[in-house]
């Protein structure tokens, strides 16, 4: 027989096979979705419509892999509205997944999950299990930024707690969301625990239809890691928060404990488990609600959580700086502490707003003198001397203030005085000096 005879009825019979296993894996999915998908009345709807013959026809006969499961995924996610269910092409996560369940039963499957366990968990310990950074801003701000919440609990609750020690003594936090994508859900009591209590709250309920199950969610109060039960809490979104790092957001601001900043998330509400399919396929399955005790509910899936405070992402962290700096200097009646607020805040909202800062540069058209300053106006910029060293240029931080960011940090303010110039200089924790031009 013709080699290339031979070649067409082998692509023939590999395709029908293929179509086959799609629509397998396509039938399976439809009755787990009606039996466990977390709206009975979606997943009514989703699986008499996976089962229709033009829904298996015209899926099965994709003849990409990953096509499939890309496509049948968009149009579940279109009839569902839910952002998280979809088939994903992957041996190696369909593989770890049996050996799970294997593991309850096998002696030889129970031991190389125990690998694969110890391998996850090495790989979140290397990302510091989703914390990515933390420091202290001036002002006595904390910041912490979550990649991702992690789900090995008590592997990561050191490292948890160790962060929230180092943000003991501020007086502020920001929390920074802008680009986390989710985790898993059971490190969820854990990092609520340090911004909600003191005592042990009851923050959720997680609804499980196919169990037909309701289970309280407690916050864990951890004992060695720092609180912050009592001051104000800002997080930062961007339209690409997504899933559990949404929960999170969700269940401070129902609780009033935090001020959001930043734009719309993006609204994948639910929770999923993964449900293998066969050999090759998995379904991402939304199947557990997680609503709020205040509200009775969680945010719309697809709407997201809108902002407290609506800027773009890359603006928010300096309109939660400021806005926290403005909340501590009005908090203060020290006139000492509130100059230091307003001088925190000229410096950050000129970071922030640098292209549009006006400069309202002096009119020094020569060398100016005032004490051991020397002053001189070059191409729209103001150059400093301080005795006798090197002109060194000034940052402009609009409104007429000036900004020497070295060691010794000044700023500078010029004013007429009397048909007389005089220049005005602050610098942290002395009281403003007047010098008059010589």
């Amino acid at each position: 027989m013709n080699k290339s005879i031979l070649f067409l009825i082998a692509s023939v019979l590999f395709s029908h096979a293929f179509a086959a296993d799609n629509k397998q894996a396509l039938l399976k999915a439809a009755d787990v979705i009606e039996a466990q998908f977390y709206s009975e009345k979606i997943a009514q709807s989703l699986s008499r419509y996976m089962r229709e013959k033009e829904f298996l026809e015209k899926y099965s006969e994709l003849g990409d892999k990953q096509e499939f499961a890309e496509k049948v995924s968009q149009e579940l996610r279109t009839l569902s509205g839910d952002n998280h269910i979809g088939i994903v092409y992957s041996k190696k996560d369909v593989k770890r997944y049996k050996l799970r369940e294997q593991a309850k039963s096998n002696k030889q499957a129970e031991r190389e999950n125990a690998k694969n366990y110890q391998r996850k968990m090495a790989e979140s310990k290397a990302d510091n299990f989703g914390i990515q950074q933390v420091r202290m801003l001036e002002g006595n701000i904390g910041y912490i930024e979550f990649s991702y919440f992690d789900g090995f609990v008590d592997e990561s609750t050191p490292v948890y707690d160790a962060a929230m020690n180092f943000l003991e003594s501020s007086e502020v936090v920001i929390i920074d969301l802008r680009r986390n994508g989710g985790g898993n859900s059971r490190i969820l009591p854990l990092v609520l625990g340090y911004f909600l209590g003191p005592e042990q709250i009851h923050f959720a309920n997680k609804i499980e239809r196919w169990k037909n199950q309701q289970t309280r969610l407690l916050t864990i109060n951890s004992e060695n890691g720092a609180k912050h039960f009592d001051k104000p809490l800002y997080i930062l979104t961007s339209g690409t928060t997504f899933s559990l790092a949404e929960q999170f957001t969700y269940h401070l601001k129902a609780f009033s404990r935090a001020i959001i900043v930043g734009e719309r998330t993006y609204g994948g509400g639910k929770a999923f488990d993964p449900v293998v399919l066969d050999d090759e396929f998995y379904l991402r399955l939304p199947r557990i609600e997680i609503n709020n005790v205040i509200t009775g509910k969680t945010f719309e899936e697809g709407i997201g959580i809108s902002p407290d405070i609506n800027t773009s992402a890359d603006r928010a962290f300096n309109t939660a700086y400021l806005d926290a700096l403005k909340v501590l200097k009005n908090q203060n009646t020290d006139e000492e502490k509130k100059s230091y607020y307003n001088w925190l805040s000229r410096v950050v909202n000129a970071r922030a707003n640098r292209d549009s800062l006006q400069s309202n540069l002096p009119n020094l058209a020569k060398i100016h003198k005032f004490g051991e300053f020397v002053f001189e106006a070059k191409a729209g910029e103001l150059w400093m001397s301080f005795r006798g060293l090197p002109m060194v240029k000034l940052i402009n931080l609009g409104k007429g203030y000036f900004y020497d960011d070295r060691s010794i940090q000044r700023q500078f303010l010029f004013k007429e005085h009397n048909e007389q110039l005089e220049l005005h200089v602050f610098r942290l924790g002395h009281q403003p000096r007047v010098l008059v031009e010589k």
